[in-house]
């Protein structure tokens, strides 16, 4: 038996290494696959047999032949239409859907208010609403992957504890992907941001960073959520998301905090409910967040920290107050040479990141190293979903 598991691991990574190379470098040949990762060509050219059978990749065009001779090489690409992933944000103020192919390009997306019902029951109408979609678009269904705000254990699709949605040592994953045949993976919304920034700087050197994420929640949603900018922190080490070793890394408080404080800063809740309208109550909280972000930052020693949401959305004025109140903040990340990098403030991030985090695990190389977030994706599960779509 134990055979058996080894020798379904070492395939799974061997795949996993050539299709990781394809996603990262596409139209490459098998002699340089075999050369860049140091296989024999033979077993280079049954993982990608193997992959061409099962519709992931395809032999995109034939290149010239050496000086001195030989079969002119066959450039591979990945087909862009072997599957999709279907991308949540859950907040309590609603939702972000959208559908990936496997390059990151957006096929279908959505926003809209979660029903009246209780909260599986309302993650599931929002599954099913987008399930015509991406029966339209005729590309298979690889997962759901799921980011709410909380602590979450990804590796079980467990909800540890969720204080937006009143949720503690909850089950996930487990009835959905029994339901739709599919795997389904859960994470935190800042750890989201993180898979995204990794997929989406795959073919760089970038491995060690942090994301700031920042939303406005609005008293009265659906589960109750106060008034306020929620914060949550995503972090990459050595190309992997971290989760820390109770899965609660990245959950922020501020400097300001104190025991009995209302959210995650010491800042009154009256001042809280202004910081979206006012521009001092904004300056007033985002001078207390850097603040606090600083050390954070020390410690860590990340190339790059991203700004995403509300904060990016505001990049000017953030800048501005960081110049104006945080100037240690700045001088500390030219010094270290950290560059600060501010996103779009698109609202489909946090979803589009929870897309790609299936497909980071699923080209990664399958580890048993603890710590690290997310689970792994087994290529055979992938060619089974596939096989029963295929006409």
């Amino acid at each position: 038996m134990s055979v058996q598991i080894n020798n379904n691991f070492q395939k799974n990574a061997n795949i996993s290494m050539v299709a990781q190379l394809l996603w990262k470098s596409p139209g490459i040949s098998r002699v340089e696959i075999a050369r860049r990762l140091d296989l024999y060509r033979s077993t280079v050219s049954n993982i990608i047999n193997t992959l061409i059978e099962n519709g992931v990749v395809f032999e995109e065009k034939e290149g010239e032949a050496m000086p001195q001779g030989g079969r002119k090489p066959i450039f591979l690409g990945l087909n862009e239409r072997f599957g999709c992933v279907l991308g949540l944000e859950l907040q309590p103020s609603g939702f972000h859907a959208v559908v990936l192919n496997v390059f990151g390009s957006v096929l279908f997306s959505e926003s809209g208010a979660l029903p009246d019902l209780p909260f599986n029951d309302a993650v599931d109408h929002v599954i099913a609403r987008m399930m015509p979609s991406v029966q339209t678009s005729g590309i298979p269904l690889l997962g759901v992957c799921v980011g709410i705000p909380g602590i979450v254990d990804a590796g079980t699709g467990t909800v540890i504890k969720s204080d937006p949605f009143h949720l503690s040592g909850h089950e996930f994953s487990k009835p959905f992907a029994e339901k739709y045949g599919v795997p389904v993976l859960l994470e935190n919304d800042a750890n989201c941001l993180a898979w995204y920034e990794l997929a989406n700087n795959r073919g760089t050197d970038l491995r060690n960073f942090v994301c700031l994420n920042s939303e406005f929640q609005t008293e009265g949603a659906r589960f109750g959520e106060t008034t306020g900018m929620s914060v949550g922190i995503g972090v990459a080490i050595g190309g992997a998301v971290y989760s820390g070793s109770r899965h609660a890394a990245g959950e922020f408080v501020s400097l300001s905090w104190r025991d009995g404080s209302h959210g995650q800063t010491g800042l009154p809740p009256d001042r809280m409910r202004l910081v979206k309208t006012d521009p001092d109550a904004f300056a007033e909280w985002t001078g207390d967040l850097f603040a606090s972000f600083a050390p954070i930052v020390a410690v860590l020693d990340p190339e790059a920290v991203f700004v995403h949401g509300e904060l990016a959305r505001r990049a000017d004025s953030v800048r501005a107050i960081i110049a104006e109140r945080v100037a240690q903040f700045g001088a500390f990340l030219a010094r270290a040479g950290c560059e600060l990098r501010f996103g779009d403030g698109d609202d489909f991030l946090v979803a589009a990141g929870a897309a790609q985090m299936f497909f980071m695990n699923l080209f990664s190389v399958p580890s048993c190293t603890t710590g690290e977030s997310g689970t792994t994706i087994d290529w055979d599960s992938v060619f089974a979903i596939t096989a029963k779509a295929r006409p």
